[in-house]
């Protein structure tokens, strides 16, 4: 087969092209997921991608939409487990020959966090898929449908996940609970005016983070509206713009930047545009990434082929098992919007 990687190797490429194009199974060389579930029981999730179409959806997720995703820790541990989250510490003291240092305590579990078994779902545009002939064509254009489709559905879930409606469990889901992980001092409240005033900015939020969080390279998410209509037009007092636009020298594109900080630029369906947000609503959030959020999978986007009686259509889709959760909220300060008058 030319490859140690059988999933990998041109003969299981054209016979999972073959699968997805005309519904033709070849046992002898498509590999089928199998899994074991909370109760034990095995469940065929069906066709497992190929290995170059997998690497090719990993490499696309920090180029099409995903910004969130790209950015949060990716794990992939057992589902059903409790992952306690610990923190370490000691205090310096000096010795004497009268006096030793106590005994200390190197720390604690202040939490734990157990990710799930939740399977998600993409339907496939076969009409799309049935005009691309050649192998890596059609990769191409089947790791493209995923990777939009994935990413988009992550970053959503992201921030607005149910957990109980077997979702990744949402950072604003977390926070519109009555008992919330995320701490009351980290949800920081904008005024129009304060919104507009640089001063604000640096004593409601940069004046508050901790100097732990600041060595860890933290970063705002926001929509280009926010940043173009609120970021961009701030101004010191004699009018004189605070913001200092910034360009990739190779490309031309902008690079977004707010007080030395990266601004992960993210659409509207999952953060309000500042000026649009009602009093209450969330327009972003600073943040650390790999600290604040994580994602557990094992990347292994599996395809079912199926006839749908209801609908009289032949089905394609492609299901991944996964589950996130933020991980320590302390690395998490939300910006709410507030109405005064």
């Amino acid at each position: 087969r030319g490859t140690d990687d059988q999933r990998a190797s041109m003969e299981y490429r054209t016979a999972f092209m073959n699968y997805i194009q005309r519904g033709e199974v070849n046992r002898e060389v498509l590999q089928f997921e199998k899994r074991a579930d909370a109760t034990g029981v095995a469940a065929d999730l069906g066709v497992l991608i190929p290995s170059t179409v997998i690497q090719s959806i990993v490499q696309g997720v920090e180029k099409v939409y995903g910004q969130l995703y790209a950015r949060v820790r990716k794990t992939n541990v057992p589902g059903g487990v409790k992952y306690p989250i610990g923190s370490f510490s000691a205090t310096f003291n000096r010795i004497t020959e009268a006096a030793v240092s106590d005994r200390q305590d190197a720390g604690g579990v202040t939490g734990y966090v157990e990710f799930s078994y939740n399977v998600g779902e993409i339907r496939l545009a076969r009409t799309l898929l049935q005009t691309v002939l050649s192998v890596p064509v059609f990769e191409t254009e089947f790791a493209k449908v995923i990777v939009q489709a994935y990413m988009k559905g992550m970053d959503k879930e992201i921030m607005t996940g149910v957990a109980a409606d077997n979702q990744c469990e949402g950072i604003l889901t977390e926070a519109a609970k009555v008992t919330s992980r995320i701490p009351s001092t980290n949800i920081i409240e904008f005024t129009a005016a304060e919104m507009a005033d640089w001063k604000e900015w640096q004593k409601k939020l940069f004046a508050k983070i901790p100097l732990s969080m600041r060595g860890l390279n933290p970063e705002f998410a926001m929509t280009a509206n926010t940043y173009e209509a609120n970021i961009k037009t701030l101004v010191d007092s004699n009018n004189r713009p605070v913001y200092t636009e910034t360009f990739n020298p190779v490309d031309g594109a902008e690079i977004c930047r707010f007080k030395g900080k990266d601004v992960c630029l993210v659409e509207e369906d999952v953060l309000k545009n500042f000026n649009d947000a009602v009093n209450g609503e969330y327009f972003g959030f600073y943040w650390v990434p790999e600290e604040a959020y994580a994602i557990n999978s094992n990347m292994e986007f599996t395809v079912i082929d199926y006839f749908d009686h209801e609908t009289n259509q032949y089905v394609k889709k492609a299901l991944v098992i996964n589950d996130g959760k933020i991980l320590d909220p302390k690395y998490i300060y939300l910006l709410k919007k507030k109405i005064t008058g």
